[in-house]
C-alpha cells in the first residue's frame, strides 16, 4: 500500500489558502493526511472524512521558536512525501530530514528579510508549487503554477438582485486588505449598498473605518449566498497574491473589480482599476454594474487545479 502524503499546515484558520487545502486534498484520489492545529481548519477536515494529525496551536505570530516547534513535530511523523502548506509551514519543512519536501506558497511579502528566508528555505525543497505566478516572481523561483479553482458545480449563476445596487467586500478585516480603500469608495457612491463580509483575524481589534451610512458589516458569511445577494464584488488589496473569492464570484455570474495588480491580472481582464485609485474603481464598478458581461468564463475549475497539484505530487 502506498504511503499517506502528509499535508502540513501551519495554523488552524480557514483562510483562502486552507480553503485551496480543503479542496485538494478531499479531491486528491491517494492516500493522504493533513497535520494542521485544532481550528476551522480541522472541524472541515473532520467533517469531510480527512485523516487529520492535531499539532499544537501556534497562533499566527511569526516565531522561530513555534518553526522549530514544528519542525520537531513533523520530523516525529517520518513521512516520505511532505507538502508544506503556506510560508510558514516551508520553512518549518525545510529541516525535516529524511522526506520528499514540496513547497505550496500563496503568500507575497513586504518585508526583503522575511522573502529571503523564506525563498532560501524554500531551496531546500524537491518542488516548488506557487498559487499565481505573481507569488512565483515575488519568491524569484521556478514554480508550477497552481491557480485554485472552485466546484463550478456549486458556484453557479443565478439571477441577480432586485433594488439599489450592492456591492460585496470580501475577506479578512485586515490592513493590507485595504477595508479603508473600500469604505471610500463606498463614500463615493451613496446610492450603492455595500457589504463587508468577513472578521479580523483572532486576537486582532476591529479596524477603525467610521463607515458611511451605506455600508454594513455582516461578519462572516455563507458566501454563496451573500453572491447571490449582490449584483459585484469588490477587491481592494494593493497586493492580492491570488485571490480565490475573485473566481468564486465570477463562477457566479458577478462581475469583479479589483486592482490591477499581482493575482487579480491573472484573473481578470475586465474591472482592473490602478491600485488605491479611489475614482477610477468607482468608475468600474459603474461599467459593471451597467454591462456586467459574462464573468463565468474567466472562471477556474477547481478539478484543474487538483490535476496539477497530483502531477507535482506523482
Amino acid at each position: 500500500m502506498t504511503e499517506p502524503v502528509l499535508f502540513a499546515s501551519y495554523a488552524g484558520v480557514l483562510g483562502g489558502a486552507e480553503r485551496v487545502l480543503l479542496d485538494c486534498v478531499t479531491r486528491l484520489e491517494r492516500p493522504l493526511r493533513v497535520a494542521c492545529p485544532p481550528g476551522p481548519l480541522a472541524d472541515e477536515l473532520h467533517a469531510a472524512g480527512i485523516d487529520h494529525v492535531p499539532l499544537q496551536d501556534r497562533g499566527l505570530a511569526k516565531s522561530a521558536t513555534g518553526t522549530l516547534g514544528l519542525t520537531y513535530e513533523l520530523t516525529k511523523l517520518k513521512p516520505s512525501t511532505l507538502v508544506a502548506w503556506g510560508a510558514k509551514a516551508v520553512m518549518a519543512v525545510a529541516a525535516v530530514p529524511n522526506t520528499r519536501r514540496i513547497a505550496v506558497h500563496h503568500d507575497l511579502f513586504d518585508s526583503p528579510a522575511l522573502r529571503g528566508a523564506v525563498r532560501a528555505t524554500t531551496k531546500r525543497s524537491d518542488v516548488v508549487v506557487a498559487a499565481s505566478q505573481a507569488v512565483a516572481d515575488d519568491l524569484a523561483l521556478e514554480a508550477t503554477i497552481l491557480h485554485p479553482g472552485v466546484d463550478l458545480d456549486v458556484f453557479v449563476p443565478t439571477p441577480l438582485p432586485d433594488g439599489p445596487p450592492k456591492v460585496l467586500i470580501a475577506g479578512a478585516l485586515v490592513p493590507w486588505k485595504r477595508p479603508d480603500l473600500a469604505v471610500a469608495i463606498a463614500r463615493r457612491m451613496p446610492d450603492a449598498r455595500f457589504t463587508f463580509a468577513g472578521e479580523p483575524l483572532p486576537g486582532d481589534p476591529m479596524p477603525e473605518l467610521d463607515p458611511p451610512p451605506n455600508v454594513t458589516f455582516a461578519g462572516r458569511t455563507d458566501m454563496h449566498r451573500a453572491l447571490q445577494e449582490h449584483h459585484v464584488l469588490l477587491h481592494c488589496a494593493d497586493r492580492e497574491p491570488y485571490g480565490l473569492v475573485l473566481v468564486e464570484a465570477l463562477a457566479s455570474g458577478r462581475p469583479v473589480v479589483a486592482p490591477a495588480a499581482a493575482g487579480p491580472l491573472e484573473i481578470l481582464d475586465r474591472g482592473l482599476y490602478t491600485p488605491g485609485d479611489v475614482d477610477e474603481a468607482v468608475t468600474k464598478i459603474r461599467e459593471a454594474l451597467e454591462d456586467p458581461g459574462d464573468p463565468r468564463q474567466r472562471a477556474v475549475d477547481v478539478r484543474d487545479s487538483v490535476a496539477r497539484l497530483g502531477a507535482v505530487l506523482g
